[in-house]
């Protein structure tokens, strides 16, 4: 019964953390459309004044100012724009970058430290990078901009997050025969590759500050897409999701969950970052893709609740003896279930054993009470009154004479001619 219990309590254990988890708000571009969705559920189009929206893709937010950038494909003028989103309205949207032919912006990032914005410039291989002041900046791209990373050749940066608290930034590189990821500090300085093998197509990307790991997602053979996640330094590489049918366009992590948008379908999606389920459940479905998904954060990140870089090296450590033990973890794992098959045969055994005993025990008490028994004192006094009935026996025995029948004879027909009477 205790193992009953204690299975029970484990359950409920069980079921109270997976809903005590809450979606976070996220900031979606879908279209033409910005919209707000608050735990997953309640959304509202967030409206832009004096502006008409083209095909928004992506989203970069700064928590401490509350300001929004994204980017808009289609539009004629600018590349990067911005927007306050700490007052309901107006909400004035402000040009950051002029739009010039020959150059792009696949992703975007926000340094709140140094109030820098980067993005990443497929067309021209490079990561670049421009300072924003609270009043806003109109700056053309061959003005104010620098030049973080100049890749070589063949070599194309794509998706891109900065770690505010950690000083560093980290890309993807879809490089047509070796694709990649990658990180620097900020400043450009210590370029090196963190993950590079078994990758194929590279999409969508994101960074996990608080437990200081990346996601990023591919697609494989087939129709089937692919989900992964490591420490920032590449170590401890696991499968998060393998699926079939979607196309990632853009992937974030929150506190709880991941979330990404599937450009086929035009749906989001949600997944725990802890395993506690196997299934993705559908957040929205859009009329148009969403190519933008970014965390709505109320304040700014906290860099003290991260791990420091002596805890940051235990984990690793911790990992490569997770990695190592990998092959003898299914042979303890059966090992574990055959003892606990083992200990609730045995707690069914003896529950049946008690069962039959006391049904025994039940039996015996009935059939005393219905026996004439007689009381023994003590083994001495038992022997003597066996003795004394046995000669007053003896003393009751009577001859009884037999009647004669009609011819004078006695019966002889009889075994005995005396019969012992007994009372």
């Amino acid at each position: 019964m205790k193992l009953l219990e204690a299975f029970v309590i484990f359950i409920w254990l069980t079921l109270a953390t997976v809903c005590s988890y809450t979606h976070d708000d996220l900031i979606i571009a879908a279209g033409d459309q910005l919209e707000l969705l608050s735990q997953g559920t309640t959304y509202r189009k967030l409206t832009l004044n004096s502006y008409n929206a083209s095909k928004l893709s992506a989203l970069a937010y700064d928590a401490t100012n509350k300001r929004l950038f994204f980017s808009d494909i289609r539009h004629l003028e600018s590349h990067i724009l911005s927007v306050s989103l700490e007052d309901e309205s107006p909400r004035l949207v402000e040009e950051i970058i002029e739009k010039n032919d020959d150059e792009t912006v696949e992703s975007l990032a926000y340094d709140p430290v140094n109030k820098m914005l980067l993005w990443t410039d497929g067309f021209n291989r490079s990561i670049r990078q421009i300072q924003i002041d609270n009043d806003g900046i109109h700056a053309k791209e061959n003005t104010s901009v620098e030049i973080v990373h100049l890749l070589e050749s063949d070599a194309r940066p794509q998706a891109l997050v900065s770690d505010p608290c950690t000083r560093m930034l980290y890309w993807t590189n879809i490089h047509k025969s070796l694709p990649t990821i990658e990180r620097s500090h900020l400043n450009g300085s210590q370029r090196e590759v963190i993950v590079h093998s078994d990758l194929l197509q590279l999409h969508a990307f994101d960074l996990d500050i608080m437990e200081q790991m990346i996601y990023w997602a591919e697609d494989l053979r087939n129709g089937f897409f692919l989900i992964e996640r490591s420490y920032v330094n590449g170590s401890g590489r696991e499968e998060f999701y393998r699926g079939f049918g979607h196309f990632i366009a853009s992937l974030t992590v929150g506190e709880d969950y991941v979330y990404w948008s599937d450009y086929d379908r035009k749906k989001l999606w949600s997944l725990p970052k802890d395993g506690s389920s196997k299934n993705p459940v559908n957040l929205r479905t859009y009329r148009n893709p969403a190519m933008g998904v970014v965390v709505y954060r109320n304040e700014p990140l906290n860099c003290d609740l991260i791990s420091s870089p002596e805890a940051s090296a235990a984990v690793v450590q911790k990992t490569e003896l997770i990695e190592n033990l990998d092959s003898s973890s299914s042979t303890a794992l059966l090992l574990g279930f055959s003892f606990v098959c083992l200990a609730i045969m045995a707690l069914i055994i003896l529950l049946i054993l008690q069962f039959l005993k006391s049904r025994d025990c039940k039996g015996i008490r009935g059939a005393s009470k219905t026996e004439d028994t007689i009381p023994f004192e003590n083994f001495s006094n038992t022997l003597f009154k066996m003795n004394e009935l046995s000669q007053m026996e003896q003393q009751q025995t009577v001859s009884v004479p037999m009647p004669e029948n009609s011819s004078g004879l006695k019966r002889d027909d009889d075994c005995a001619t005396l019969i012992k009477c007994e009372f």
